[in-house]
């Protein structure tokens, strides 16, 4: 019974000193003058498997709070790795699954789709949306969903805007599939749920030669849980709204305007050539 109880005790303290680290989401977005351009989510994973000593908790870079170290690859089957055949297999047709990179003890997926116009950008946003079986599009109000307003002449003006909701509702489809068919339901019960399997640590926003961007960092001075005296955290993306406005030059007007100069002019001299003929 003794040797029972200091088994049963050992395995509570096992538990207590590993703990999983949610998949770091980035997700960065190009605008080009007409509205084209490219979207590139990335999902980076802690892999426990890939590192020869434990993962330091990013919450407790010093070890003095007892956070535990991270432990992700047990708890999915097939480990870390299998998030990627997972992607491939499951990721809609206009979007491209690049090869999962390893930097040290990080594996990083990611999924890119480029857009024609803004308007084609919408389009995927909302099948995007529509995949979740949580969601749907029309759940969320015009303040909610993405815009992009264009104004000007020979500076050509664009301001994007997005919610954090609806940004986060685009990823569902892919955060709740991961979650339902290979983390091991089992192993997670009672400590780890859906929500916890992900955060939105980054988001860039490129207009021109403007860039709205919020990145993950840590805050050693934020205070956690102020009766265990536990300070520092990992600080993720906390806007609830996003918007970024950036300015190209409109060579498209500017030479439109150019070509139908030189053809006045060239028609006016033609006109002065003929008539003194």
């Amino acid at each position: 019974m003794k040797k029972l109880l200091v088994l049963v005790v050992m395995a509570v303290f096992a538990l207590t000193l590993t703990a999983c680290w949610p998949g770091e989401v980035g997700v960065v977005t190009e605008f080009n003058a007409d509205g084209s351009g490219t979207r590139t989510i990335m999902i980076e994973v802690m892999d426990d498997t890939l590192s020869d000593t434990a993962i330091i908790n990013p919450d407790d870079p010093d070890q003095d709070e007892g956070k535990g170290a991270v432990l992700n690859d047990k708890h999915i089957d097939g480990g870390v790795i299998a998030i990627q055949t997972w992607l491939e297999d499951n990721a809609p047709d206009f979007i491209t699954v690049e090869d999962a990179t390893v930097d040290g003890y990080v594996r990083t997926f990611t999924m890119s789709y480029s857009f024609d116009d803004f308007e084609d950008f919408l389009d995927k946003y909302e099948q995007l949306v529509n995949l979740s079986p949580n969601m749907s599009w029309e759940d969320f109000d015009d303040s909610e969903k993405p815009t992009l307003e264009v104004s000007g002449g020979f500076t050509k003006t664009l301001t994007f805007y997005e919610s954090k909701t609806i940004l986060e509702a685009s990823l569902d489809w892919a955060l709740d599939g991961i979650y339902n068919d290979i983390y091991n339901e089992a192993d997670l019960a009672g400590f780890v749920t859906k929500a916890d399997i992900s955060v939105l640590a980054g988001y860039t926003v490129k207009i021109g030669d403007e860039e709205l961007s919020e990145i993950r960092y840590y805050d050693p001075n934020v205070s956690e849980n102020n009766d265990a005296g536990d300070t520092g955290k990992v600080i993720f993306v906390e806007s609830d709204d996003f918007e970024l406005t950036g300015s190209f030059t409109n060579t498209g007007l500017i030479v439109g305007l150019v070509i139908g100069a030189v053809a006045l002019i060239g028609g006016g001299v033609f006109l002065v050539l003929k008539f003194k003929k």
